[in-house]
């Protein structure tokens, strides 16, 4: 057990309470108990009355927040911790430190009133000890006449602490965003949205959009549309401040963190200006309470289009003939060499909407059709493609195009293990997400002449280079430097989607969007929601 000396000092050598009087902190020493917790320990759960502050001396506490539907709440919080974390974000850890007298303190806040409700369950994410003071007993001690001034200064310093973060996000937001700070005297139908990674086409597009769609629904509803170049991240989502919505592209990273901050801010939707969502953590969203919406299909002829030019493009060799004719080069010799696509067996990994088309087209060359999904499409059938397995298709394909999203059972479908299962020579393309690809084991394979092209219109790790100008820079990444000096490679940077009618499509369905979610289509009930699926 703990002297009143050694609850002193852990008192000291806490960041919230080490200013208070010594004889309020000995009156708290007193009350305070210690009790030494196994992991999965939980000391207040989601929505429980929180009836203690807690000191963290050794070990670490978590705060995670449901990811599930309203109605799942109970029976999850009733089934106990690894439930919980099941079904759960992390939103942080209140840590102590063994051997050193510097606890955390959680709780504090919420015990200045009875009755608050805990907006996290928290738990012991390892062995731990802590200490708890009473919620009733602490205000009954810091309510005492002797002591108003100490808790006034206290409470005093964590408002303006609390200003000063908020004068921050507003500066972050001046230098963050174009535009002005949104009006806290906007109307009430008006939607205020912060549009990340917003490039010239996005700009060019979007504006006059906006423009149009609030000039048809005047005095009903509008949109407030701001741009910043910057990509959403951690760091970058106190941009946000000050608005309703931000809308957001395929390199945009909406973590558990930055939707934990959005969420903070009073950002209750992402709108995703894209089909894909892999670097949106759907898990937090929900937990937090974030309506999401995307673009689930702008123009899947864009897409399948620019696979089969990608195909012809690796094929007919026709970025190395371009170069040499401009150089007066008007000769033949094997390194134009190609093959006829009619008669050759071209596999399709991936037949949904987008997966559809490019069979369609594939079938005008008078190639046999091969297949492979989880799911098969009759469609594909009734036009002559047959399903195989994964090593059939692996092993017959001439021509392999990747089509499939990118989620844990399809990543790096094409790695090391996979190249011997390769028809030699075979020709692969992948227009759909880089993750689809370990891009040394196809460089591997290019090396070897199993793989006899690639043409790709994503890279795993574009996110730091595509949509961007590096011609003037070193690219850091070797990788993407041996993709891009190999002759038997041709890369395009995330352009299949980019044509008109995409990019029409993707303006006008992000708008309805935002009006639909506007008219009260939130959560679970928005059309083009992408949240988890319901249980």
């Amino acid at each position: 057990m703990a002297t009143l000396e050694q609850k002193l000092e852990l008192f000291k050598n806490t960041k919230a309470w080490g200013t208070f009087p010594h004889k309020l902190l000995e009156e708290l020493a007193e009350v305070m108990t210690c009790t030494e917790v196994d992991e999965g320990h939980i000391f207040v759960k989601e929505g429980d009355e929180i009836t203690n502050i807690m000191l963290v001396d050794t070990g670490k506490l978590v705060r995670t927040k449901l990811s599930c539907g309203e109605d799942e709440k109970a029976a999850i919080l009733d089934a106990g911790i690894e439930k919980i974390k099941e079904n759960s974000v992390v939103i942080d850890y209140v840590y102590g430190d063994a051997g050193v007298p510097s606890a955390h303190v959680t709780g504090t806040h919420h015990n200045f009133e009875a009755g608050s409700k805990s907006y996290a369950t928290v738990s012991a994410a390892c062995s731990s000890k802590v200490y708890l003071i009473p919620g009733d007993k602490f205000r009954e001690i810091v309510a005492k006449p002797e002591y108003a001034l100490s808790v006034m200064t206290f409470l005093a310093k964590e408002v303006r602490s609390r200003s000063k973060n908020i004068r921050t996000l507003l500066n972050n937001l001046k230098a963050g965003a174009k535009g002005d700070i949104p009006s806290a005297n906007a109307a009430q139908k008006e939607i205020k949205v912060l549009s990340f990674d917003s490039t010239s086409w996005v700009i060019d597009n979007f504006k006059p959009a906006v423009d149009a769609f609030n000039k048809e629904h005047e005095g009903k509803f509008s949109i407030t549309m701001d741009f910043t170049t910057e990509r959403l991240n951690e760091r970058t989502a106190t941009f946000a401040a000050g608005y309703d919505a931000v809308c957001l592209f395929v390199n945009d990273t909406a973590n558990a963190s930055a939707i934990q901050t959005l969420s903070a801010l009073g950002v209750k939707m992402i709108a995703n200006r894209c089909a894909g969502f892999d670097r949106v953590d759907t898990k937090a969203a929900l937990a937090y309470g974030v309506t999401l919406a995307r673009v689930p299909a702008y123009s899947p002829y864009a897409v399948a289009e620019m696979a089969i030019s990608l195909l012809m493009g690796v094929n007919r060799k026709i970025a190395r003939a371009s170069n040499r004719v401009k150089m007066a080069n008007f000769s033949l010799d094997a390194g134009l060499l190609g093959v006829d696509i009619h008669g050759k067996t071209v596999g399709v990994m991936g037949t949904g909407k987008i997966g559809q088309i490019l069979c369609k087209i594939i079938t005008g060359f008078g190639a046999n059709l091969i297949c492979y999904d989880v799911f098969e499409a009759d469609a594909v059938k009734e036009m002559g493609g047959k399903y195989v397995s994964k090593d059939e298709i692996f092993e017959q394909s001439d021509i392999l195009f990747l089509m499939m999203p990118l989620i844990p059972p399809t990543k790096h479908t094409i790695n090391d293990d996979m190249l011997d299962k390769l028809k030699p020579g075979v020709i692969l393309i992948n227009s759909s997400r880089g993750g689809l690809v370990d891009t040394k084991s196809v460089l591997k394979g290019i090396q070897s002449g199993i793989i006899a092209g690639y043409g790709a219109d994503v890279y795993e790790n574009e996110g730091d280079y595509f949509f961007q100008d590096w011609s003037a820079r070193s690219i850091p990444d070797p990788t993407l430097v041996a993709l891009l000096g190999n002759n038997n490679v041709l890369l395009t940077a995330h352009q299949a989607f980019f044509t008109q009618e995409a990019v029409d499509a993707i303006v006008n369905v992000t708008i309805d969007n935002l009006k639909q979610y506007q008219e009260g289509k939130i959560m679970y009930d928005h059309p083009n929601t992408f949240l988890p699926p319901q249980k």
